[in-house]
């Protein structure tokens, strides 16, 4: 086990991400900068299309960011903020093609370096499978 993974807990990531499948009807993408790494977390849907939907994030992510969020969606970033005990999260929703951010309070301002880090570690994965 290395020095990092010891310190995350992958059993509340999975909750977190299993509560937002529930809470959200469309596929879940959850990013937690963990120690320097990027943490992933996915609903089914959303583990298949990874990459392409960090793309969409990242290529709309002006718009993206300029949306106002609902108080739900506020509240369960706040709320997966704590159960992670990290603030720096990152909730994508992807909905019959339409994306939606939340981020929580310590990934604000560090969206598209949250999400250039995630495409690079699910590319990462497919390479070395």
């Amino acid at each position: 086990m290395d020095e990092e993974s010891k310190y995350f807990d992958r059993s509340a990531l999975q909750a977190v991400v299993a509560a937002a499948a529930e809470e959200f009807d469309g596929d879940i993408l959850l990013l937690v900068r963990d120690r320097g790494k990027v943490r992933l977390g996915a609903s089914e849907g959303g583990g298949l299309d990874a990459r392409v939907i960090i793309s969409q994030c990242l290529s709309l992510l002006s718009e993206l960011e300029e949306r106002t969020l609902d108080t739900t969606t506020r509240a369960f970033v706040r709320v997966a903020s704590e159960d992670l005990k990290n603030d720096q999260v990152l909730l994508i929703v992807r909905e019959q093609g339409d994306v939606r951010i939340a981020a929580g309070a310590g990934a604000q301002g560090k969206v598209r370096d949250l999400l250039n880090d995630a495409l690079q570690a699910v590319g990462g994965e497919r390479r070395r499978r």
